[in-house]
């Protein structure tokens, strides 16, 4: 269930043809659901475990090295900007819900709607990236000012970010329509017995 181009149609067909009361549950939904949710999990953690690292190496670098004030505070602005926007991304999540068919397909939307705040965060801080760069090889005492190669193998780099996030983005998109139609599929079917 993976593919947003999926026939859904069959699905909400198989969860109201059982002959119980309640539909039966997709079960690679489900393992989808699930897998989902663990690299979520784990991705948040990097991300926080990684601005975390970020932080403490700005700190050491300003107060041990002798990086300027500037610089350091400006990579601390950078670092909670990515840090703030990656809690936004997360906000709201309300954990994996299986126990019934319209339970999972809420999931499955919730799962899509966070992966969309994700990649509108990760276009925002790749540009601030961009940004950043440009203030802190000008910030640094003796740099002639920001190198050209340099600077065009990190906009490279970025741009790629960037277009990464924003297929995402889209694919998180037709995931979210697809799984409101399956859930207003069936619900519509639940209404008409």
């Amino acid at each position: 269930m993976t593919n947003p181009n999926d026939d859904w149609s069959d699905l909400t067909q198989t969860w109201t043809e059982t002959a119980a009361d309640e539909p039966a549950l997709d079960l690679g939904l489900i393992r989808d659901l699930q897998k989902r949710d663990r690299l979520a999990r784990l991705n948040f953690a990097g991300e926080i475990a990684g601005g975390v690292v970020v932080v403490a190496i700005v700190i050491w670098s300003t107060f041990v090295r002798g990086l300027p004030w500037s610089a350091g505070l400006t990579a601390l602005g950078f670092v909670a900007f990515a840090l703030v926007m990656t809690l936004w991304s997360r906000r709201g999540d309300p954990g994996l819900l299986i126990d019934t068919p319209q339970a999972a397909l809420r999931s499955a939307i919730a799962q899509a709607r966070t992966g969309y705040r994700w990649a509108l965060a990760g276009v925002a801080i790749s540009m601030a990236a961009m940004v950043f760069l440009l203030a802190v090889q000008n910030l640094l005492p003796g740099a002639p000012g920001p190198d050209a190669r340099i600077m065009l193998g990190f906009g490279v780099f970025l741009v790629a970010c960037i277009g990464f996030y924003l297929r995402h983005a889209r694919r998180c998109r037709q995931r979210m329509a697809a799984y409101q139609d399956a859930l207003n599929a069936l619900t519509d079917a639940g209404h008409a017995d």
